[in-house]
Order: C-alpha cells, then structure tokens, then sequence
C-alpha cells in the first residue's frame, strides 16, 4: 500500500508508519486491532481466518483516540454464521524449511440463530539468518544452532455468537497465540556502505518466547432508531526476551526481558440505525494498560575484553556480574467521550467529531523508588466536507483529523536524576483533500488524496551512554516538530474478466521545523525525519479464469518499489531503496486449490528497517554500529487448501 511503512521487527513486534507518521522501536503510532479491540502486545501474531484488512490512513484519533496518531490496521475476523457448515484446511510448505497448517470450522447450532467458529493454526521455519559460531579472539568456537532465525508460532481462536432475545446478540471470542522466535538476530554494518550479511555472529541465539490469552465479549442491543453496542476485552501477555547487546561472538554482554502486560478495556457505543440523512456514533471508552518489567544487564567473564585481557575458555561464559537494568512498573488509563455525525444535503455532506481523551501515565521504578505521573486532556476534532458528482458516488473530499501519541516515562534514568526521564504527548494535525471515483461501468476505481502533517513533539527512540557513569540507557524523547506533505493514488481496473490491475504510488517529503534541536546540540533543521520513505508504487496484475472442466486457474503477480529513508536523527545514513518482485500461480475448484510462488523473485538485498545502535564490543573501536532487519530473500512456497 502506498505511504505504508510496514515490517516485523527481529524481535517480533512490528515497525510501521503511514504518510511518515509514526516511528519504529519502542514507541509506535499506528495502532493495531482485532475488530475493534486495540493490540498493545502482539500485534504482528498470526491471527487468521480473516474477513478482510483494513489501514485507516491518518489520524484516528476521534473514533480510536491515542496511538493512532498516524492510523490504523484492523484485523475483522470473520464471524460465526448459523446458516451452514463450513470450514478450511490448509497446508504450506517451501524454503527455509517452512512447515506450516492452519483450518477453520464454522458450525450452526441448533435452529436459535447461534454459530460457533473455530480457528488453529502451526507453524515452523528455519529462518533466512545463519550463526556461523566464528573463532573468538581466544580460539574457542561456539556450538549455537546455525538457524539463528528459526521461527516456531501457533493460534488459536474460538467464537460464538447469537440473539439472546429478539433485540439482543452476543457474540464472543477466547484467542491464544505463542511465538518461540529469534529476539534481534541484527546484521551488523560497521559503515554506511551496506554489505547485507546474513551471517549473524552471536555468542547465542537470543530469543523471544511470547504467549498471549485475550478474551473479547461483545453486545448489541437494537432499539429502534439506534443501536446500542458494548465491547469489554482483557489480554493477558508474557513475553520473556534475551539479547546479545555486544553483537558478536564473544561473551561480553547480554540482557534478559522477562515482561508481562496486561491490558482491559472497556467501550460503550450507540450508532444510529435509520436511512435518513443524519448519521451519528457517541460513545464511551476506559483501558488500563499495565507494564510489569524487569530485566537485568549480564556481564559474562568475556567482559575483561574491555580491560585489554584475551578471556580464559574456562570462565569467560560464567556470569560475573547481574545488574538491574528496568525494573519497573508501568500503568496507563484512559477515559474517553467523543462524537461523529454526518450529514447529507443535496450534493453536499457534512461530517464533524470531537474526543475528549484524557491519560494518565505512572511508572514507578522499583530498584531506585524513583517514580514519574503525568496526566493530560486532549481535544480531538474532526471535520470533513464532501461534494457528490454524479449519483454513482464520485465526490471529492476535504479532511482536517488529530491524534495523539501518549506521553509516559523512560525505562531508566541518567546519574544524579532525582525523578524518571520523562517524555511529553506527541500529536498530528492532518489537512487532507481528496477525490474517489468509479468509471467505465464501476470497472476502474480511482482515489488520490493531497495531505500536510504538522507534526508535534514527535517521539523518538534514542539508545545513549550515561554521560556520568557511561551505562546503557534507553530512552524516549521528544525530538521536536516537524511538517510534511506528499501525494498518493491507487488506481484498479478490471480490464476484462480473467484481468484485473491494480496500480498505487505514494512521495512523502518530511522536514524537521526550523530551531530543532537536540539536547546534544544537534541541530535537526530542515533534516528529514527518520523513516520517512520518500516514494512507494506498486503496480499488479491479476488474472483468473474459469475453465469449462469446472476448474479455475489464477495468478498474481506484483512489483513494490520502496524508497530511500533516512535512520537516524542526525541524516548520517540512509537505508537505500529497493524494489521486490513477487508472483504466485495455482489451479483450483469450489472444494480445493493448490498455489505456488515465489517471494523476492530476483533476491533483491535489502533491509526493512535499520538505525543506529550504541557499539558493545570492545573489539570494535567505534562509538556506534548500523544495525538492521534483513529482509526476505528469494522464497519459494506452495500451499494446498480444501474447502468445505
């Protein structure tokens, strides 16, 4: 999609920004959901057995309110349907060592109205990233698994829904998700002149063992002229995370994430349910997030390194040293009101919305009994006007949007501090003008839309060494403000009915406001932010026919072009372009089907995300290392699925 800016981090959250909103690492922008209960711990989880995907571009924040600063992805999964027995089974294999079986069943029950669905899925791959276990300065070889990048994941999901009376429903869903996955296997880059290794020398497979249990209870109660709907969630997450901080083979440094969030949330909504020309949604909304971590940096005897000493084989993997490094609790509430209506007029709708979000963010660090509180109320408007052209629905359209990213505290403080490293609220305001048409007897669809961002306080992170003690601290900042704008288009026509193509592109240029500049004395003037890609289009075709045996063939194929992006605050490295090519044929009936494809067709090199990183290993004398997200290479798979 065009002006997306979306990838799986290495350690298995993901990376995203719309229209160069949002960051990457620790602080997001865009908000993730499954229906309508927001992801907080596991976003980029196999969720499956899909109804569609949505990415809601620009601000959200009157309907969603905080962290949708730059948009949102909706998962809709598909709901139990009472009308008939139905369900999938699919198996997936290829490269890599991939293995993967996933199925669904949707089933009636009884003759009330009520359908359960059930929905599994696992899954293993060896990964693309090798441990070569190198000669360490002392002559010693570690013995670690060469698939430094070995992926094992499984889901789970039950729904039921159904009336509870003649103007009540119920629908309801239990998911379970794990994932046993790599935790920032980095290609390490010493200079801008990027080599793309996949050889990823550690002294460990670090890892990253995540299970998540979430529950979702919906109700829908029909009166009349409105429909009043209430939707609690709860989600349980343990995450435990193991790094190798230095990046090498020697046993210098490492750190251990043991985390657990928790999160309820609870929204109240009523939506109008009359074919008037008034349209309106008002509603409710409480979460409490909570954040529970503590992790420890581990020295191993490896660490006389830094004091010029070659390690002795016999000691140098023993634990010399545990020293807290995030031990804190974290928790946040908000509560919310807002608003939308819409109104039609002739050739004219209106549309309007105001959210009335107010945070409070506390966090408590428990080794040094420091603690930070902060709190907020936010304003969120939205204003829309849209002119009909014709009865077929072209308009054009004309947006302003706000959102907001939460504040909160770092997860440790600078020597002498007497209170947490804090960072303030980032927001967005988003003009947007725009047209969306169908042509040629609806066979070719348009839309193209013109945007400026002003961009406030933006939050970025930042990982430096203790001026006074030089231990590694990881923060959050706010960097400063920033204005961008760009263009973007997404054109689809149906050429004939075997051929369909699809062609989007989006530009972004983003710079930071004059006077920006950092605590260090880094001057951010007119730089461009980082993660901002400049230009992305997608062009492809697809194809599908039906034969007269009763069997169909199809295909797909589809050429990205990502752009440029600057990694760091300070625009001394840029991550280069690439383009990735991808196709996919198969033959199938109403009752199976069997596809492969091939990912990356032409192996391009390439990272999805990269940044600066502090430099851990003594061997290396530099101050920072280039540390990046390989992306995939050359991948071929190929799946079965039966239907019934």
């Amino acid at each position: 999609m065009t002006n997306l800016n979306l990838s799986v981090r290495t350690d298995g959250f993901p990376n995203v920004s719309v229209r160069g909103v949002g960051s990457f690492g620790n602080t997001q922008g865009v908000g993730f959901y499954i229906d309508d209960v927001q992801v907080f711990s596991d976003a980029s989880a196999r969720f499956g057995d899909l109804e569609r995907i949505e990415v809601l571009k620009g601000p959200q924040g009157t309907l969603y309110g905080g962290s949708n600063i730059g948009g949102a992805v909706r998962f809709i999964t598909a709901r139990p349907d009472p009308s008939a027995m139905s369900g999938h089974a699919r198996l997936t294999g290829g490269d890599q060592g991939i293995l993967e079986a996933e199925a669904s069943l949707n089933a009636p029950l009884g003759d009330g109205g009520w359908a359960m669905r059930l929905f599994g899925m696992t899954g293993s791959n060896d990964g693309y990233l090798s441990n070569p276990n190198s000669v360490r300065v002392n002559g010693e070889r570690n013995d670690n698994p060469r698939d430094i990048g070995k992926v094992d994941q499984e889901a789970a999901r039950v729904s039921i829904a159904g009336p509870i009376s003649d103007r009540l429903t119920l629908y309801a869903a239990l998911r379970w998700n794990t994932l046993d996955g790599p935790n920032d296997p980095w290609s390490l880059e010493l200079d801008p002149q990027f080599e793309f290794p996949d050889q990823i020398d550690m002294s460990i497979n670090p890892r990253h063992d995540r299970e998540t249990t979430a529950a979702t209870l919906e109700l829908a109660y029909d009166a009349d002229t409105f429909t009043l709907t209430s939707v609690t969630a709860y989600t349980d997450t343990e995450s435990r995370r193991q790094s190798d901080l230095d990046n090498s083979q020697e046993w210098i440094l490492g750190l251990f994430r043991p985390q657990d969030i928790k999160v309820f949330s609870q929204e109240l909504r009523a939506t109008s349910s009359g074919s008037g020309p008034l349209e309106w949604l008002a509603g409710l909304y409480y979460i409490d997030y909570e954040d529970d971590l503590d992790s420890d940096l581990i020295f191993y005897g490896g660490a006389s390194l830094f004091e010029g000493i070659i390690p002795d084989p016999a000691t140098e993997k023993d634990v010399i040293e545990l020293v807290p490094f995030e031990d804190r609790l974290r928790n946040r509430k908000q509560q919310a009101a807002f608003f939308t209506a819409s109104y039609r007029t002739g050739d004219l709708e209106w549309g309007g919305g105001v959210r009335i979000d107010k945070w409070e963010v506390e966090t408590t660090n428990r080794q040094s009994q420091l603690s930070g509180r902060q709190s907020e109320t936010e304003f969120l408007p939205r204003l829309s006007l849209t002119y009909f052209l014709d009865d077929s629905g072209n308009n054009v359209y004309a947006t302003i949007s706000r959102g907001f990213e939460p504040g909160g505290f770092n997860l440790g403080n600078f020597a002498g501090s007497n209170e947490l490293f804090g960072f303030a609220a980032e927001e967005a305001t988003n003009f947007e003008l725009g047209f969306k048409g169908r042509f040629l007897d609806n066979s070719l669809t348009f839309t193209a839309a013109a945007f400026l961002i002003k961009y406030e306080s933006r939050q970025f992170e930042l990982q430096a060494a203790d001026p006074v003690t030089g231990d590694f601290v990881e923060g959050i900042v706010n960097a400063g403000d920033s204005t961008q704008y760009g263009l973007e288009f997404d054109l689809g026509w149906q050429l004939s009915e075997e051929w369909r193509l699809s062609i989007g592109a989006g530009y972004v240029d983003a710079e930071w406001d004059s006077g920006t500049i950092l605590a260090d004395g880094t001057n951010l003037s007119g730089l461009t932010p980082p993660y901002v890609k400049d230009v992305t289009a997608v062009v492809a075709a697809d194809y599908d026919r039906e034969l007269a045996s009763g069997l169909r063939v199809f295909a797909r194929g589809q050429l990205s072009y990502n752009g440029s992006f600057e990694v760091d605050l300070g625009n001394s490295v840029e991550n280069p372009d690439f383009t990735v090519a991808s196709i996919r044929v198969g033959i199938g009936s109403d009752r199976w089907e069997f596809s492969a494809g091939v990912e990356n067709l032409f192996d391009e090199e390439h990272y999805t995300d990269a940044t600066l990183f502090p430099n851990f290993n003594p061997l290396v004398p530099q101050d920072a290392i280039i540390i990046g997200t390989l992306g995939q290479p050359r991948l071929l798979t190929a799946a079965f699925k039966v239907m019934f």
